[in-house]
């Protein structure tokens, strides 16, 4: 017989009847078959990766990240004009990695880096290594 109030937490005194408790034996619905769920997920517009894969003759290879070897985080208050500016600058090289022109993505670390350079060379330090 269960009890008509919820059993306090702090309590280990009273005793909980269980028995009206007992597992399912199956489940109350029956399973979708996988044929179903096919059928309705290409219809919704989500086709199977393995289906793409099969036209495709193979899986997507993964873009990777290139590594740069950049790993300190630099956080920095700038005005949105440099801002655009520094992205204006990676999206010029990002049109020149597209032609052939450059080997290799730059990034906006990259860019931080010249641009340091840059600045030792003005200032006549000229021990900028990238």
């Amino acid at each position: 017989m269960m009890t008509a109030t919820r059993p306090s937490i702090f309590g280990g005194d009273e005793d909980i009847d269980l028995s009206g408790f007992e597992p399912k034996r199956e489940p109350q619905t029956p399973p979708v078959p996988p044929e179903t769920v096919r059928r309705v997920s290409e219809e919704g517009g989500f086709p199977s990766r393995a289906q793409k894969w099969h036209t495709l003759g193979q899986p997507p290879k993964r873009l990777t990240t290139p590594k740069t070897g950049r790993t300190v985080l630099l956080n920095a208050r700038v005005t949105q004009r440099a801002h655009d500016r520094f992205h204006e600058i990676i999206e010029r090289e990002r049109l020149r990695y597209e032609t052939g022109e450059l080997t290799h993505r730059v990034t906006l670390g990259e860019i931080v880096e010249r641009a340091l350079a840059a600045l030792e060379r003005e200032m006549g330090q000229g021990s900028g290594a990238t």
